[in-house]
């Protein structure tokens, strides 16, 4: 008898244990049927899909070098000396042209926002935008950079003997950064940014040690104009999916008066491909500063 009323406890436990994730799950499902819906009225342009997103493009391209400040006596340098620093220090954003940049960004992002149907109109300033509300959406892109530096490196290796031996190189990089204002019912004027960023390669390969020297072969991929105009393009495929995404999750806190849950959003399919706890997906988007 003792027996069998231990295992009913048992059992009615593991229902309790079990119970617990399913109203989780349910939680999250019951996040992701608003969510669905909202993507799904702009596809079959039901006549509830009244929102509209109001587009400031970036206009200027500001071009950084880090670089510069680290080098020592640069100020006490003639004019041409300066000038040939500048020149060795900014060798892709000395080719880089910004129009094509900055289209590049406008096109990406527009197309890849385009994919959810919704309605977007673009202003020539910020200060065009309407007055944001539940219907109109806006997306103001204050400020864009195109930073090069160039970063020190070492590739090093010892043999059995104890030797160590280091190759010293430098190694480019390109990042370009984005700073953002959405929505204007955010009272607090928050700034959001965004950034994506490459950088050189360096492959070395050791063909002979001899009297305490070591020969190495080389391979640098160097980083051209090509690289800033293709990161460009995919900042632009992210802006506008993690805008998406902070759709989403803003008209689900808004008709459910909460949401737990965070979408990714897919352009390919224009479809919510995933799904993780709020606090855990908000890390991977933009950055409020």
């Amino acid at each position: 008898m003792l027996a069998r009323v231990s295992e009913a406890k048992r059992l009615s436990m593991r229902r309790i244990t079990l119970l617990l994730p399913l109203l989780l799950l349910a939680g999250c499902t019951s996040d992701l049927y608003y969510a669905g819906t909202f993507l799904n009225k702009f596809e079959r342009q039901k006549t509830n899909a009244t929102e509209q997103i109001y587009v400031a493009l970036p206009r200027q391209l500001i071009h950084t070098n880090s670089s510069l400040n680290d080098i020592a006596g640069f100020m006490f340098m003639s004019e041409r000396e300066q000038d040939s620093v500048i020149a060795s220090k900014t060798a892709i954003l000395n080719r880089v042209d910004d129009s094509t940049l900055l289209g590049q960004f406008a096109s990406a992002f527009l197309y890849t926002l385009s994919r959810t149907k919704i309605p977007i109109v673009t202003v020539a300033d910020a200060s065009r935008l309407p007055v944001a509300d539940e219907q109109h959406l806006t997306v103001n892109f204050a400020q864009m950079e195109l930073e090069e530096y160039i970063q020190p490196s070492e590739s090093r290796f010892s043999t059995r003997a104890g030797i160590t031996y280091s190759y010293p190189y430098e190694l480019r990089h390109l990042s370009l950064n984005v700073w953002m204002q959405f929505d204007g019912r955010d009272t607090t004027g928050a700034v959001y940014f965004h950034n994506r960023e490459v950088e050189e390669a360096f492959r070395g390969t050791v063909i002979s040690l001899r009297d305490g020297k070591a020969t190495m072969k080389t391979h640098f991929e160097r980083l051209s104009p090509a690289d800033a105009y293709r990161t460009a393009w995919n900042l632009g495929v992210e802006c506008a999916t993690l805008y998406v995404e902070k759709i989403l999750s803003e008209y689900v806190c808004r008709t459910k008066g909460t949401n737990g849950t965070y979408f990714y959003y897919s352009p390919a399919c224009n479809c919510i491909e995933d799904y993780v706890p709020y606090d855990e997906g908000i890390k991977t988007s933009f950055e409020k500063l």
